[in-house]
């Protein structure tokens, strides 16, 4: 859980490697979950029989489920989401029940209070059985603007 904290820009430097954040491992029902919070109920992501009937192994994570994630730790490098201003990802695999999701972070500019940061979030497991996954592979990839305190 994030724990509202001041920060500023004198607690990060330019190219600072922020600490790994690992959730997981994920779990078919915190797809369910989600799907219900969210509302996005594509029965491919919980309805195994459907999900292979579409030509995928089983169900996955919709691509938002991790997005907050990762959104998560950024909270948490941050003291907080009330420090964010601008997050944006993009999807590079699907993340599949089992999988932990490995988020990380890099300082890319700092200007004034604002933070510049390039993120990552790698899926981590061995996948649904009968794909040859590599074990860790990048899921998402995003960049946010954070305004710290003075």
């Amino acid at each position: 859980m994030t724990v509202p904290r001041t920060v500023t820009s004198e607690d990060f430097s330019l190219g600072m490697e922020l600490a790994v954040a690992v959730f997981g491992p994920l779990e078919l029902a915190d797809i369910v979950r989600y799907a219900q919070a969210s509302g996005d109920f594509n029965p491919i992501h919980v309805d195994e029989d459907y999900a292979r009937s579409s030509g995928a192994p089983t169900v996955f994570a919709m691509g938002m489920l991790p997005a907050g994630y990762l959104g998560h730790a950024l909270s948490d490098w941050f003291g907080g989401p009330h420090h964010l201003r601008r997050f944006r990802v993009r999807f590079t695999t699907r993340v599949w029940p089992g999988d932990e999701l490995v988020c990380g972070g890099r300082i890319e500019s700092i200007d004034g209070r604002l933070v510049g940061v390039r993120l990552e979030a790698r899926r981590r497991g061995p996948g649904p059985e009968g794909l040859e996954l590599a074990t860790e592979e990048i899921a998402l990839v995003g960049e946010a603007d954070v305004e710290v305190a003075e």
